[in-house]
């Protein structure tokens, strides 16, 4: 039974914490997949408000283009103005116009250079230069870190401060030709008027290979625009840029108009991507001067896992708090239970010892009788057997009591019981055996020691401490009875106990060394039955060594 016990106090723990872990991935799964939902149907719509600004905006100032010429430096700029001001940081969206004839006339991309609108016509225009166009993709995110340092330096900190990196270009003097990108780390040194800059080192620099040296030295440096689109940090710009869907618009040419309506809906594709697309006519619907693609690509998992990042861990915390607590009360029951195993095999094993020892002496004297029929002996033979058998009736009727304390439906009567009274009653039940061993008893009762308790249950502890008192005594010995008004002390002479026994006095069925007396004699139960009754009443008992004897202490 110990082991199956132990067994299952071993592996008891694996299933909880299987449950607990099981219930915690559910719970969060559920409530991750109930944000991603709301993330999505407010991507949908925010997209939609988008979609109908660009459309709107596009629409009207379409009225204003005097001439073709006009329609791409225009809508080129429109695009690049969206994210140049940063709109909708929440959306990550892509933006392509055709012509009537199926010409693309603008999307969105990486660019550098004037990007700026302006109706000065005499004003030399250089770009915007598209930087996939010129760049490797490696080439463009080393740019782009610098630019981001840069920026979130500034933001970070003090938007006035002077700047640590400068982007330069060298260009054609008409604008037409991309020869050179630099990006300076800057120097400044503060001046009467401010920081004044003093120059700075190139940290990175990219040449255009097709360009000659000799047309180079000709060439104008120009302070430009940079268009990194949701550059609010390089991790977004970086999964933006880095999306096929968001820039794999049709080719001239090929463009197709699948359903000739407005808003042909939303379609989702993928199960980490949200997807969305909108196909906008401008003009007339029958012949519209212009068709806008629109494209969204939002990653709803991710940034609902991004959202619940801290309730993860919270609900992790408060997860494992309830599972060690859980663990902790099963541990308890399952170390209660092996203690109860443990004490009712050795009751079982003390008791069969116990009980071996008075059916042996009964046997021998009954085997006696039947084969020897000395009938001088036979009241002597009987009178053994009676005795044993009201010593197993004793040790029955201390181990009923020791159950009824036990049990949880115990209920103690309640009044004042005088300790002195109680030990004088006791001591007069056990005269034969003081006048048997001429022992001296003495009383000195000081004040009165009164106990709230069950005055039955104080009686068979006072019994059982005198009971020990008289029988582990001397001939011709003494016993002393102290009583106070918290504590009553029992003295009585005889062979002081070794420091173990005294540790394990009030150990059920503890028995005191053979070599002590002319026979063994079980104390263990009797003290075990003393200490149960005092906790019961709150009452603390001490067993004590003296110079010729022991001391019983009852105190409160």
């Amino acid at each position: 039974m110990k082991g199956t016990l132990s067994r299952k106090k071993k592996s008891f723990w694996k299933p909880i914490v299987a449950g607990f872990l099981t219930m915690y991935l559910v719970t969060m799964g559920l409530v991750t997949l109930l944000v991603k939902e709301k993330f999505e149907d407010d991507y949908i719509k925010m997209f939609d408000q988008v979609a109908t600004s660009i459309y709107r905006k596009a629409a009207y100032q379409e009225e204003k283009i005097e001439n073709d010429s006009q329609k791409k430096e225009y809508y080129q700029c429109m695009v690049n103005e969206y994210f140049w001001s940063e709109m909708n940081p929440q959306l990550n969206i892509s933006v392509a116009v055709y012509d009537k004839e199926q010409k693309l006339l603008a999307k969105s991309y990486d660019a550098i250079g004037d990007t700026m609108y302006s109706e000065d016509t005499s004003q030399v225009r250089y770009g915007p230069y598209v930087l996939d166009d010129y760049l490797t993709f490696e080439q463009k995110e080393e740019l782009a870190e610098y630019y981001w340092r840069e920026k979130e330096s500034r933001t970070a900190a003090d938007d006035t401060l002077p700047r640590k990196y400068g982007i330069l270009i060298q260009t054609s003097p008409d604008g037409e030709e991309l020869y050179n990108i630099y990006v300076q780390e800057m120097t400044w040194e503060e001046g009467q008027e401010g920081n004044e800059k003093q120059g700075g080192e190139v940290v990175w620099e990219w040449t255009n290979s097709q360009i000659s040296e000799e047309k180079k030295k000709n060439g104008e440096l120009r302070a430009p625009d940079v268009i990194f689109p949701y550059m609010t940090s390089y991790e977004r710009w970086h999964r933006w840029t880095s999306s096929k869907f968001l820039h794999d618009f049709p080719q001239e040419g090929s463009f197709s108009w699948d359903r000739q309506i407005e808003y042909p809906g939303i379609y989702s594709d993928g199960v980490w991507e949200f997807k969305a697309g909108h196909q906008l006519k401008v003009g007339d619907i029958a012949e519209p001067s212009a068709y806008i693609l629109i494209r969204m690509e939002e990653r709803t998992w991710a940034d609902a896992i991004h959202y619940m990042k801290h309730l993860y861990v919270a609900g992790l915390a408060l997860t494992l708090a309830c599972m060690f607590l859980v663990i902790d009360a099963f541990n308890r029951i399952y170390t209660r239970q092996m203690a109860l195993e443990e004490t009712r095999r050795d009751f079982t094993n003390a008791m069969a010892h116990e009980l071996k020892t008075p059916l042996g002496i009964i046997r021998n004297f009954a085997e006696n009788l039947i084969e020897r029929n000395m009938e001088e002996k036979r009241e002597y033979y009987l009178t053994q057997i009676i005795g044993q058998t009201e010593e197993m009736d004793h040790l029955v009727e201390d181990m009923m009591d020791i159950s009824k304390l036990d049990s949880e439906e115990l209920a103690l009567k309640k009044e004042t019981v005088s300790f002195g009274a109680l030990v004088r009653e006791e001591m007069e039940r056990l005269e034969p055996m003081i006048d048997e061993k001429n022992i001296q008893v003495q009383h000195q009762e000081r004040e009165d020691f009164l106990v709230e308790g069950d005055r039955e249950y104080l009686a068979k502890a006072v019994w059982n401490l005198l009971s020990n008192a008289v029988e582990y005594n001397v001939p011709d010995g003494r016993i002393l009875i102290r009583t106070e008004a918290k504590s009553c002390v029992i003295e009585n002479t005889g062979t002081p106990m070794e420091a173990n026994e005294l540790l394990h006095a009030f150990d059920l069925f503890y028995t005191k060394d053979k070599s002590r007396g002319k026979k063994e004699k079980h104390m263990g139960l009797g003290l075990f039955l003393v200490k149960k009754i005092a906790e019961l009443h709150g009452l603390e008992v001490t067993l004590e060594n003296m110079e010729d004897g022991l001391r019983a202490v009852v105190k409160k």
